[in-house]
């Protein structure tokens, strides 16, 4: 698959899941290119997709979604040998949910402190350019790429039409999670594999609890312990002013 960068086509192999969140309309400006990306696991990269990722992308900081034992039993792949920070920030083991909605509120509330701090980590300097990635790139990756948006001021139309732009993945991540999921000794999903969809009405009703529980992300962002500083430095680094 082809993702853009200032204008450059950058071809993957293995990584059938990875796009820069840059380019979209955000609260005074626009979201900054080139510096944060989104993926399916690392662990899927090829040694030319490696590179591409360090000398074309000049990745700083790779964050882990996944939990512990999903990378101790599937790994990190060669960008655990590249010169790139690794900062993993598990959102695994939450409750069950009836639906994916449900499972993606429960991602914000238990998980909470891990997405709050790495929402701070992303703040820092030095971290960027940075990429996260759970498995597949859909669920958790999604949540985490929908909260940074969210707190951008990233209008929430353009939020569920990234998550939903996951779908042209799908086919190639139903058989890796199949795959995956036999690996680890692990129950089948909570929903049958044909309603695992990107569809962008999920996002938007996970937005929507949002505003409900907490009136906005940066609601959201602050009950789990993120200040105006962390904020105000998150926005510094990933808006480009209009």
């Amino acid at each position: 698959m082809r993702f853009w960068r200032r204008r450059r086509p950058l071809a993957f192999t293995g990584l059938v899941n990875f796009r820069d969140l840059g380019g979209k309309p955000a609260d005074g400006g626009t979201v900054r290119s080139g510096v944060l990306f989104r993926s399916d696991s690392l662990a899927y990269a090829t040694p030319g997709d490696a590179d591409r990722l360090v000398r074309d992308l000049g990745l700083s900081t790779v964050i882990d979604l996944r939990g512990e034992y999903e990378v101790s039993q599937l790994g990190r792949g060669l960008l655990a040998d590249a010169p790139v920070d690794y900062y993993p920030a598990p959102i695994a083991d939450v409750s069950g949910a009836e639906d994916l909605v449900g499972h993606y509120v429960a991602m914000l509330t238990e998980k909470g402190p891990v997405l709050a701090a790495t929402v701070r980590h992303l703040s820092c300097a030095g971290t960027l350019p940075a990429v996260f990635h759970c498995e597949a790139g859909c669920d958790r990756t999604g949540v985490l790429a929908a909260v940074v948006l969210g707190l951008l001021g990233v209008p929430d139309d353009t939020i569920a039409a990234d998550y939903a732009a996951t779908a042209a993945a799908m086919p190639t991540i139903h058989q890796r999670v199949a795959v995956v999921v036999d690996r680890l000794g692990l129950p089948p999903r909570p929903v049958t594999l044909p309603a695992w969809e990107p569809d962008a009405a999920l996002m938007t009703r996970m937005l929507d609890v949002v505003r409900e529980r907490w009136g906005d992300m940066e609601g959201w962002a602050k009950s789990y312990g993120l200040n105006c500083d962390d904020l105000t430095a998150l926005r510094k680094h990933l808006v480009v002013p209009a």
